[in-house]
């Protein structure tokens, strides 16, 4: 005849660590989550802001309105700022233009807002200032005008809107496909539920918080 000894108080312990590892893993990831949440926004705003840098590049014509004159794609010379905030489960993202300081060539002065300006298709009037005549290029000829000159649309079809159209891009295809996707791939499997679960049974509820936090780190973004 087969008999079996267990030690129903070794077991009950095994049992209970096993329970309180597994709360002690979702309160892992719900206390760490505010944080991650903070950081994952920074993230997806530096992404952002280096996905327009490179659209720039590649397409001046269409965002140079948003770099000071003669920089376009450049990280240093953007009109704009972008801010994210991370909440329990959103992440708000804001942003705004800013003036340029820089001058373009045959000009004196600054064209302080000209990224909201070409962006919303702001129609201007263009007058002299300190002479009665008003000088300016156009078809590579140089005009000479005493009248005001009214601007429909500064910068030109191509920009007006761009930068818009380039940010519903970054979110509606390059966000999901390159960097959501892959993202949310790392957090399909909790490995590390599974690779700290024996020692849980040992420690129970603190061995489960941290392997939380670590669940969350796995994504990429890391917890101090």
């Amino acid at each position: 005849m087969l008999s079996v000894r267990v030690n129903s108080l070794e077991l009950n312990r095994i049992l209970r660590n096993t329970g309180l590892y597994s709360q002690g893993f979702l309160k892992g990831i719900d206390m760490s989550k505010p944080i991650f949440m903070a950081r994952l926004a920074e993230f997806v705003v530096d992404a952002l802001g280096k996905y327009i840098d490179s659209q720039a590049r590649a397409n001046p014509s269409a965002l140079h309105h948003v770099y000071e004159w003669g920089a376009t794609g450049s990280q240093s010379a953007r009109l704009f700022k972008m801010e994210g905030v991370g909440a329990a489960s959103v992440i708000t993202i804001s942003g705004e233009f800013l003036p340029s300081r820089s001058v373009s060539d045959g000009s004196k002065e600054p064209f302080v807002d000209k990224a909201n300006i070409m962006e919303n298709r702001i129609g201007i009037t263009i007058s002299p200032r300190d002479s009665d005549v008003l000088v300016f290029e156009a078809d590579g000829q140089t005009v000479f005008t005493r009248n005001s000159i009214y601007v429909a649309s500064p910068g030109g079809d191509a920009v007006a809107g761009s930068f818009g159209k380039t940010v519903d891009m970054f979110f509606s295809q390059y966000f999901t496909q390159a960097l959501l996707r892959p993202f949310l791939q790392d957090l399909e499997t909790a490995e590390q539920y599974t690779n700290n679960f024996r020692a849980g049974t040992r420690g129970g509820h603190p061995v489960g918080v941290k392997a939380g936090q670590q669940y969350l780190n796995s994504a990429g973004v890391f917890l101090e």
